[in-house]
This record gives structure tokens, sequence and C-alpha cells, in this order.
């Protein structure tokens, strides 16, 4: 099984891998990362995808139109929509081109997980050439989605568990609205090394960001902890 995934942002590309490697359904899958739908248009082994998680918004073509893409080729991949966009019509865009799930970011590997379990269902259908009600309940129904028995993660490359511990029990301390320079100050690691970590965190949902203007006219960056976002950091520090 090959799966794709298209996404502009280089972190939450390699955490969405990070994801998928947990799904012990998926770990025999290759997986293949793509910056954009024109990059993933012009692979030659486009057709050979079975699942396509794919971003709405990117440079050049948006994830509907590569959907649209997609379909004029007649290649009918299962896609799951990974989007900050949470407004109605882009839902019912998504819906309409057939899109098997639909998360918005940013999501917790729980709710992602019920996404592959949904497409993992949905493949044991198409293996069958007679399907039943149990088959097409659990399809349309839905399933109990087992726990992951995968209780450690591993941090991309260049970070550390010892200094990911470290910010991580800084931000505990720090109001909302801080900035990477105060991260900076908090553990007395440099601005940059501080600013992996915490792109990294924004990334995968625990932090959240705002752009602010000084007086002087600069923009500042700010960040603030997600309330009840500790289990997304576990598996990293364990």
């Amino acid at each position: 099984m090959k799966i794709l995934i298209i996404e502009d942002d280089p972190m939450v590309r390699l955490i969405n891998h990070r994801f998928l490697e947990r799904i012990p359904q998926l770990q025999a899958a290759t997986i293949v990362e793509c910056p954009s739908a024109v990059a993933a248009l012009a692979r030659p082994d486009l057709a050979e995808y079975t699942l396509i998680l794919l971003d709405m918004y990117l440079p050049q073509l948006s994830g509907t139109e590569f959907l649209a893409e997609l379909l004029g080729r007649q290649l009918h991949p299962k896609v799951i929509m990974m989007t900050a966009a949470n407004d109605q019509q882009t839902l019912k865009e998504a819906v309409n081109y057939g899109v098997l799930d639909f998360l918005i970011k940013p999501f917790t590997f729980d709710r992602f997980q019920q996404a592959m379990a949904k497409f993992t269902r949905l493949l044991a259908v198409d293996d069958k050439h007679t399907v039943s009600q149990t088959d097409l309940d659990s399809l349309f129904l839905g399933a109990t989605v087992p726990v992951s028995t995968t209780t450690t993660a591993e941090l991309p490359k260049g970070l550390t568990k010892l200094s990911l511990q470290r910010i991580v029990t800084a931000l505990a301390t720090l109001k909302p609205g801080f900035s990477n320079q105060d991260v900076a100050d908090q553990t007395g690691l440099s601005r940059v090394s501080t600013k992996k970590y915490v792109d990294f965190l924004v990334a995968m949902g625990y932090l959240t960001s705002a752009i602010v203007y000084q007086s002087s006219g600069r923009p500042l960056t700010t960040f603030q902890v997600v309330p009840t976002s500790e289990r997304l950091i576990q598996p990293y520090l364990t």
C-alpha cells in the first residue's frame, strides 16, 4: 500500500507521517510526502496511491482543485482532507468530491486514529466479493477504535526528549501570549533552539499562535498552551 501526504508545511507533514507510523495496520505502507498538489500531480506513480492525506490550502493549486484533477484523470484514491478551514462551503466541496473524512487542524492523534480506522474498514469491505449487513454496519455506523498500544513517539530530527521536557515544563509557568524570547529566557536555551520546539508544538496542536503588532509597528508572534492538550505531548516524553 502507498500513502501520499500533500502538505506545504514541512513540520505538519512530518507529524502526519509520524501519526501514520503509529497505526499498526499501516506500518507496512510506503509513505511519500509532497509539498504541493502540483508536485503530486507530476508524480508518475500517482495512480498507485491507495490513500491521500490532503491539505486544503496549498500553493498554486488548492485541495479541491486537486480533487477535480484526480476525477478528470479517472483516479479514485481514498482521500482524507486536513485543513484549518472550518467553513460550511469548504466542507460541502470536500464532501461533494467524495472525501472519506475531514480533519480540522489542530487535531489529536485519537481523532486521526478514528479516520484511519474508517479507512481500514473500507479496505476490508473492498477486499470482499460479497458483503454482509455486519460489514456494512461496521463501515457506515463505525466500530470501536482500538486504543493504540504505542506509548512512545519519535521526535523530528534535531529535537531531543530532554530539551522538549525542559521547554514543556517552562511553558507551564508562562502566561498566555508569551513569545519565543520568553521561552528562551525561561529555559536558558537559545532562541534558535527554542523556536524549533515551539514550531513543533504549534504544528502538533499543543500550542496556538497569534501575531500582534507592537507600538513600533513590528509584528510579534505570541503563543499559548491549548487547554487539555497534555495528552498530545505525552507520547514524545515517555
